[in-house]
């Protein structure tokens, strides 16, 4: 996951596309002077889906404006118009959708902006966009298109609207949330509805209205602003303090080559390897970015971190045994995440003494630490591969 565009949480707005409009059109050859309607529908609206790519890694592939083709008008000689082209978007797994406030003030008021007058502005300002909304519903001609100098002639108080145009319109004022959970390739996820294409005007010849001059409008598609969120889906995930040598352990046990460098915060996004077995056992490992103490209340990289480890199914902590007393750097990481998640820290774990090569002072911290803990601690070398082996299998057996 690697990368210098690594994006793990965004805002986008996704909208449907419009309706084409139906066709007011009439009939008309050599000898047929006022031929029966023959107006096409419109075509609907594209939608806009959400689909599972395993090859993607990032939201950068994501773009902050998601629209979909509109539906095209219809046309004389009951010729229907096209529907759009559905918008499909290609996430990376692990990715959460979620519906987000669509209201720039409300948003700014939730994060402590002061606004004009109080909440009251706010209130006043809700009141008179649901009055126009109102005003505009019981507004009949704005349902309709009309033949060239047949608005004021066109009488519309004994025409139906088609329920399911009506369904629809209350459900773009009253949306139900949003939530996705996209965890499986080729998973799709349905984010924002086309509108619906309007009828030509044969949809209205009645017994008593034989020469409809009106049709039905497209309805507009549904507009969402969402929240994307990435947490990395992989079967170990490695914990540690800033250089304590997770790169390095990742680039000894699996295919990755993260960047590897003597100082901290070298790991800035999740990196994931693949550990390969004899007996085509495979499991993946996601190194990520350092932690330190406070990053539940998101010091350093905090929730960057954090959101990424939730989704692991056994936690290694990874520990520079040569520290002095490298056990409260255990304790200080389960304290963070039982903060962040409660309960994280309880998941299948194990610890793995790096940097054991570095002298006496390594060696006597283990054999002291040893006695002190229930969690099975492994002394290891990353950078030498010593007892990589051992730990692999460790983990494996913790997995089955």
């Amino acid at each position: 996951l690697g990368g210098r565009n690594f994006i793990d949480y965004m805002r986008c707005t996704a909208v449907g596309g419009v309706g084409g409009s139906g066709c007011v059109c009439f009939f008309r050859d050599t000898f047929v002077a006022r031929g029966p309607p023959n107006g096409g529908n419109g075509g609907g609206g594209g939608n806009v889906w959400f689909e599972v790519d395993e090859n993607e890694t990032s939201l950068n592939c994501v773009k902050q404006q998601l629209k979909a083709r509109p539906g095209t008008n219809g046309q004389g000689k009951s010729m229907h118009g096209s529907s759009g082209k559905d918008l499909i978007v290609k996430v990376p797994k692990g990715t959460i959708v979620r519906e987000a406030p669509p209201n720039p003030l409300l948003a700014k008021s939730n994060s402590g902006i002061e606004l004009p007058n109080g909440t009251g502005f706010l209130d006043t300002l809700e009141k008179d966009m649901q009055q126009d909304m109102r005003e505009r519903e019981q507004d009949k001609n704005s349902w309709f298109v009309h033949y060239p100098r047949w608005e004021d002639r066109n009488d519309l108080t004994k025409v139906l609207v088609p329920q399911e145009f009506k369904a629809f319109k209350w459900e773009l004022e009253n949306p139900k949330p949003l939530r996705f959970d996209l965890t499986e390739h080729g998973q799709r996820a349905l984010v924002a509805r086309g509108g619906l294409g309007g009828f030509g005007n044969p949809h209205f010849i009645s017994s008593t209205e034989r020469q409809p001059h009106y049709a039905l409008r497209g309805l507009a598609g549904q507009r969402r602003v969402l929240e994307l969120e990435l947490k990395t889906l992989a079967d170990v995930g490695l914990v540690g303090m800033p250089n304590a040598g997770k790169s390095t352990f990742l680039g000894a046990v699996s295919n990755a080559h993260p960047k590897i460098a003597p100082y901290p915060f070298t790991t800035l996004n999740p990196y994931i390897g693949t550990v390969d077995f004899r007996d085509t056992f495979q499991m993946t490992v996601a190194d990520i970015p350092g932690l330190i103490p406070g990053a539940h209340r998101n010091v350093g990289l905090g929730h960057s971190f954090l959101r990424h480890v939730e989704r692991s199914r056994v936690l290694v902590y990874i520990v520079d045994v040569s520290r002095h007393e490298p056990w409260n750097d255990l304790l200080a990481l389960q304290q963070e995440l039982d903060l962040y998640h409660k309960g994280l820290s309880s998941r299948p774990s194990l610890v793995v003494a790096n940097k054991a090569d570095m002298g006496d002072q390594a060696r006597q911290n283990f054999e002291r630490w040893q006695q002190m803990t229930s969690i099975p601690i492994i002394p290891a070398s990353a950078k030498y591969k010593k007892n990589i082996l051992k730990v692999t299998h460790t983990i494996r057996q913790l997995l089955e």
